[in-house]
Order: structure tokens, then sequence, then C-alpha cells
């Protein structure tokens, strides 16, 4: 399969992340910089460009995002201790 269908080393399991023709798609941007303002407005999180100047958006996030499925925080929250237990 070609490349640009998310698939590496010409194995059926897809890459951990969207290609860069997966990205144009989601966007509808063609360039780098546009995608990356785009995913930034839209609150979907990615990591900073790698060697390739593409960000980096995980395909699991982007799969739950889209299938509706519950999207796990990765904040974590402040918990108060549990003075009345000590």
């Amino acid at each position: 399969m070609p490349a640009s269908r998310g698939l590496r080393f010409g194995g059926d399991m897809p890459s951990l992340y969207l290609t860069p023709v997966e990205l144009k798609k989601l966007t509808g941007y063609l360039t780098r910089p546009a995608i990356c303002r785009w995913l930034s407005r839209e609150g979907w999180p990615y990591a900073a460009p790698g060697g390739d100047g593409w960000p980096r958006v995980l395909r699991q996030y982007h799969d739950d995002r889209l299938y509706g499925r519950e999207l796990k925080s990765r904040a974590k929250k402040h918990q108060e201790p549990a003075w009345s237990t000590a």
C-alpha cells in the first residue's frame, strides 16, 4: 500500500501518526504552517513538527474525536489530600 495511506514498511500496521495527506484532508489546508494553525485553533493536540516539518497528530486521538468516543484528558486533576483520614 502507498505510504500516503498511513501504512509503513509495507505491513498492515497503520502509523501512530496521521500522514501529511491525511492532515491536508482533515484541515483543508496544504501548507505545514497553515495546518499547524488550524490544529491549534480547533484544539487538536499535536507534537511539534518532526524532522520533515509536519506536525505529529496521534491517529488514536483523530479516530476517537471523529467517531465520538470519550477523549481521555491528558491533564491530571489536582486532588486535595484527605486530611480527615490521616
